[in-house]
């Protein structure tokens, strides 16, 4: 997936955040009060102080212990979603590395879209007006990019699909090279479950051309034979994929098609309790009228959760399916600052307190 490099933060005029939400407001910062609506003017386009969501953290490096990075939950904007509060910075060729993986930007009515981000440090020794601040020296050693991920797509292809089928093939090989960045890339890879009434997984790639091998080698069944649908066999398959991969990444995630309902698995309640339990994001997409055995319900069951879930009501809106859960997927980020390796006291220096600043924009994935 792209990185984007934040080697244009130079900006760092101010503006006035006075109708900006209370969970964004530098005023609940308590106990730092310095500057409290002055949030810097973003350094891309599009947006503007107004779009800015905040996590904040704190950092030490206390002589003879371990650096720790801590998100701070009570100052941090609640439309920040992460999975630990806990990190241990690195040393790399004499540079300290702090890194948050897996940031998602998700509020109560939409989704947000992260245009650049903007790391500052706080220093209650500096003038009251301009205590948050950009280091100069670090600056440019900021990183903010989408996480990188092992996505396991597990995909319906029986004979329920007719004629559609050949349509869910290529959408899946379009989702699968969105999800690679159009190109090979050496930092994001998607693996493959294809199910029908049997199941075959193919190993994580970052080629392209081996989903579309994949895709095309799977044993179809006839579309006019009567075949059953091994759905919770397949997710199963795609999760312990998941588990036993050895592919480096920041995240992995599960991504599952169907049309229809579990007609063909073993032990199904006990496969869905299995599913429901797994610590990996599942997003599920639905395709609807294609059968009565259709269920949303069952299928929302499966995904992590209701925002996680999105359904068609026809395959000419299956891409767009694909798309917004591309979209979901796509938008788990990854802050990086680079800052150099000096220690400090823990019985005078108080650990670091930072803040990014996520300008993001909005979008909606349809109710259903």
């Amino acid at each position: 997936m792209k990185t984007i490099p934040l080697l244009s933060l130079a900006v760092m005029a101010t503006a006035a955040l006075l109708a900006f939400s209370s969970c964004n407001n530098d005023k609940n910062d308590n106990p730092i009060n310095a500057n409290p609506d002055e949030i810097p003017d973003p350094s891309c386009t599009d947006v503007t102080a107004d779009d800015a969501i905040i996590l904040r953290f704190d950092y030490t490096n206390y002589q003879g212990e371990e650096p720790s990075v801590e998100i701070i939950p009570f100052r941090t904007d609640d439309r920040v979603k992460y999975d630990a509060t806990m990190f241990t910075p690195e040393i790399v060729n004499n540079t300290m590395v702090i890194r948050i993986p897996n940031i998602r930007l998700i509020g109560n009515d939409f989704n947000y879209t992260a245009q650049c981000v903007t790391i500052e440090e706080f220093d209650e020794s500096r003038p009251s007006s301009d205590r948050w601040f950009e280091q100069t020296e670090f600056k440019n050693q900021e990183e903010f990019s989408e996480t990188n991920l092992a996505t396991m797509l597990c995909l319906d292809v029986s004979s329920s699909l007719g004629e559609d089928r050949e349509k869910v093939k290529q959408y899946a090989i379009d989702f699968a090279e969105q999800v690679l960045g159009g190109t090979t890339s050496s930092t994001s890879f998607v693996g493959l479950t294809l199910f029908a009434d049997t199941v075959i997984t193919y190993p994580f790639t970052n080629e392209l051309s081996d989903i579309i091998n994949a895709i095309n080698s799977f044993p179809y069944p006839d579309l006019d034979a009567q075949t059953f649908t091994r759905l919770s066999d397949g997710i199963l398959a795609g999760l312990e994929a998941l588990e036993e991969t050895q592919v480096e990444v920041d995240d992995k995630v599960l991504v599952a098609f169907t049309d229809g309902n579990d007609n063909g698995s073993n032990n199904p309640t006990g496969n869905q309790q299995a599913i429901m339990e797994s610590s990996f994001p599942r997003y599920m997409i639905g395709l609807k009228g294609k059968g009565l055995e259709y269920n949303t319900n069952y299928l929302k069951s499966l995904a992590s959760n209701d925002r996680s879930f999105v359904e068609a009501e026809n395959v000419d809106e299956l891409q767009e399916s694909f798309n917004d859960i591309n979209e979901l997927i796509a938008n788990i980020y990854t802050i990086i600052y680079n800052r150099s390796p000096q220690t400090f006291n823990k019985d005078v220096d108080d650990p670091i307190k930072l803040r990014a600043i996520f300008y993001a924009k909005p979008f909606r994935i349809d109710d259903n």
